[in-house]
């Protein structure tokens, strides 16, 4: 099977931008994630209010935003998603909404996966190891 290459967003005039990269397994297994259901996911201000304030986190502390919005289990739901016809959260709605919140380092990839996240970190130097 092939490797595929990072997906880039289209760059703003006269700059290049490159594909984020994504953080290690080890620290997305480790990472707050904050799955947004519909209405949570129905605009920047909302997904602001659902994210964690970043003050309150342990700096360098790593939240996980999944791109697909959570839904309540339901026989319908379930056969949409088979068929891939899931709700999806933009890229740029999820970081703006980081980055607005006072999150640093934002940014958003697939996994080996492919389930698409966005990432920032709570602003502020990590802990040292073993702390």
């Amino acid at each position: 099977m092939s490797e595929r290459p990072p997906r880039t967003s289209r760059p703003p005039a006269g700059r290049p931008r490159i594909a984020a990269r994504l953080p290690s397994a080890e620290a997305r297994a480790l990472a707050k994630t904050v799955p947004l259901g519909e209405s949570e996911a129905a605009s920047v201000a909302t997904i602001m209010a659902t994210l964690p304030d970043p003050t309150t986190l342990a700096p360098g502390t790593l939240v996980l935003v999944p791109g697909e919005a959570a839904s309540p289990r339901s026989l319908a739901r379930s056969v949409l998603a088979v068929f891939g016809r899931s709700k999806a959260i933009t890229r740029a709605r999820r970081c703006t909404a980081l980055v607005a919140r006072g999150y640093v380092d934002v940014g958003a990839a697939e996994d080996d996966a492919r389930v698409d996240l966005a990432w920032g970190y709570a602003p502020g130097s990590p802990p040292p190891d073993g702390a």
